[in-house]
């Protein structure tokens, strides 16, 4: 990685922190009210379902408070180091970041698709934790397969009506495949890819 101390740095200015703190507040706060709304949830919904919507606002409520503590920006390349000078030039002409909308909403969901990856990547980690913490407690490991998870969402899993064979293939591979290893792997893939398509915005 190319640094140099003539890269750029910029200080954010308290409004357009609060605004993009505030705007991701009142994204998130739609997204899981309207999903609760949707799906007629109550608290005595399937608990699995409430965690996601719980994981939705903990997010939301995270990348907002990254925005409000976020009061500078600086350049770790020369690609990073034009697209903060890029910037500084607006707040000096008046453009405040609004106005780079297009920019933003690239930038906005790049990090999210990293923040899910990470989540998705911790939720194995715990799995593969609450393994070895029982294991540490009882003397014996207790696998948990993919396919002891996924089965009951997957009816064609335990009683297809076609496809035997693939059904065989299917059912041996998820048997086979940890769940920790199942959400680790693709986690990274996916923070791997947010965190690429983060760098080609800023370019």
């Amino acid at each position: 990685m190319e640094t140099s101390p003539l890269l750029a740095r910029r200080v954010i200015p308290w409004k357009e922190r609060l605004q993009k703190s505030l705007v991701v507040l009142l994204l998130t706060a739609a997204a899981v009210v309207g999903a609760w709304l949707f799906t007629g949830a109550t608290l005595d919904t399937d608990p699995s379902y409430l965690f996601a919507l719980g994981a939705v606002a903990l997010s939301g409520l995270s990348l907002s408070v990254y925005f409000w503590f976020k009061k500078e920006e600086g350049a770790t390349t020369k690609e990073d180091s034009r697209s903060v000078r890029s910037r500084i030039d607006d707040d000096r002409q008046g453009r405040g970041w609004a106005s780079r909308l297009g920019y933003n909403i690239k930038r906005f969901l790049s990090a999210i698709v990293v923040l899910t990856g990470l989540l998705i990547a911790l939720a194995g980690l715990g799995v593969l934790g609450l393994k070895v913490f029982g294991y540490l407690k009882t003397g014996g490991w207790k696998s948990v397969s993919t396919l002891s998870v996924a089965a009951p969402y997957f009816p064609w899993l335990n009683n297809p009506q076609s496809w035997f064979g693939l059904n065989d293939i299917v059912r041996g591979m998820l048997g086979l495949l940890p769940l920790s290893l199942a959400l680790v792997v693709p986690g990274l893939l996916i923070a791997g890819f947010g965190s690429a398509l983060r760098q080609r915005a800023s370019r």
